[in-house]
């Protein structure tokens, strides 16, 4: 034996280290890959609500059917929401088709603004979670009321 021998440090044992990182920070990712997943789907909620409230103003400021009213305006929210659960979109027309004084077929008078807001919620993949979505659009009408 070499003198002070004794006094050296066994080699460290970091045998199961790597392992017991990973289980640290395993859960961290696996949360941001989650966050990252969750981000995607609510920018493309937010996108497909803003354009179908364009779609939807813009087809009811140049509505070809007088007779059809806010169901066409319906219609066009549906139509442009394209991979959405449609039952979970709300939809505010305003005006609508029976506002007074008018109480007569939709369109309004040429020049007035039609407004639409689209509400959708999205659900993040944790339970219970929602996060509400608005597109709203302002169009004049184009349409001239006989």
């Amino acid at each position: 034996m070499k003198p002070l021998e004794f006094l050296k440090l066994p080699p460290p044992k970091s045998a199961g280290q790597a392992l017991v990182e990973f289980a640290f920070v395993l859960p961290v990712l696996l949360l941001m890959m989650v966050a990252i997943v969750d981000f995607g789907i609510i920018f493309y909620a937010q996108m497909t609500v803003t354009n179908a409230a364009w779609e939807a103003a813009r087809a009811g400021a140049t509505i070809v059917d007088p007779t059809r009213g806010d169901q066409e305006i319906i219609g066009a929210v549906q139509a442009a929401a394209y991979g959405l659960d449609n039952s979970r979109l709300m939809i505010d027309i305003v005006p609508t088709q029976d506002d007074a004084p008018r109480n007569q077929p939709y369109p309004a008078p040429r020049g007035e603004p039609l407004t639409v807001t689209v509400q959708y919620q999205v659900e993040l993949s944790f339970p219970s979670l929602t996060v509400p979505i608005t597109g709203k659009a302002v169009t004049r009408m184009e349409y001239q009321n006989p």
